[in-house]
């Protein structure tokens, strides 16, 4: 399927395939909801990595495990001169959109090295002030290492190798692994639960506050959350600036192959991607940076299929 997706606005939120979405301030929560830390110094709660393109930057690029193309800002486009590819249809959180396209012949970042590689066009309001993001389309066959720790950073490596130790850590770790036949286009996808609900999520560097479908959260009783300023909804919307309600609710919880955490705030609603993924009809969510980054390293092979948290 030809698509991605984007996020911004007031809180801007992954569209679908290639975007970005602001989390909820821990200030906008009512004084009495529990509150989950954020990791310090994201690009607008996404960890970035920097960019080569065409042998010149480096360009502070976000990380979106879930998006399925990637995205460059219009201005730094237009500085280097990159060719017009024309419209593309992408499918966002809200809705199928189409925009512009340029070719980039060179794209390096880590081990990531491309030729003739396509980019959406997105306003660098519509990324956080990023100059661009990078989606599955090329990190696909990669490893993304997301460090929480100290300066948060995301670095791009091969994927291992068949023998490799890929929990070779000293500090705890859990270990995911997504069957090749769940696998949507892709993406990385792993089974959660909150009370007796369970529910598909898609790992989702992209975003910066979990989403769930009205599915999932009917299922787990999610209760509403009321923010500060009376409301209990937030704006997401795609870079084109189309936007729509999502509904802020709280989690009693949220279990992940034995790991569980309480009280979990996210954003919820009957989403285009959840269509999109076939999910609309069954408990489906995005898992986001809010959650990954309660652990201290974040390690998503997209080749294989594998999430290692470690603690």
């Amino acid at each position: 399927m030809t698509g991605f997706s984007s996020r911004r606005g007031a809180l801007h939120r992954r569209a679908l395939l290639a975007a970005p979405f602001a989390m909820i301030p821990a200030s906008a929560l009512a004084q009495d909801a529990p509150t989950i830390e954020t990791p310090e110094r994201l690009r607008g709660g996404r960890l970035s990595t920097p960019v080569f393109i065409n042998g010149r930057g480096p360009f502070d690029f976000a990380v979106d495990s879930a998006a399925n193309a990637s995205v460059i800002a219009q201005d730094l486009a237009e500085s280097l001169s990159l060719a017009p590819a024309g419209p593309i249809a992408m499918h966002t959180l809200i809705a199928r959109e189409v925009v512009e396209t340029v070719r980039a012949p060179r794209v390096r970042s880590g081990a990531l090295e491309s030729a003739n590689v396509r980019f959406a066009l997105a306003p660098r309001l519509g990324l956080n002030g990023a100059d661009g993001l990078i989606g599955s389309d090329l990190l696909a066959g990669h490893r993304l290492v997301l460090n929480f720790r100290g300066v948060a950073l995301a670095t791009i490596s091969q994927s291992r190798r068949e023998g490799d130790s890929f929990l070779s850590a000293r500090r705890p770790t859990a270990r995911f692994q997504t069957p090749t036949d769940e696998r949507l286009n892709g993406l990385l996808m792993i089974d959660v639960r909150s009370r007796t609900a369970r529910a598909k999520a898609i790992i989702d560097t992209g975003a910066e506050v979990t989403i769930v479908n009205t599915a999932f959260a009917r299922a787990a009783g999610a209760s509403p959350i009321t923010l500060r300023d009376g409301s209990r909804s937030q704006r997401v919307a795609s870079p084109t600036g189309l936007s729509v309600d999502a509904a802020a609710v709280m989690l009693p919880n949220l279990h992940l192959a034995g790991i569980g955490l309480e009280q979990v705030p996210a954003l919820a609603g009957d989403f285009h991607t959840f269509e999109v993924w076939g999910l609309a009809d069954q408990p489906a969510a995005l898992l986001g940076v809010d959650v990954l980054g309660l652990f201290e390293t974040a390690i998503i092979d997209l080749k294989r299929g594998e999430l290692v948290l470690e603690l």
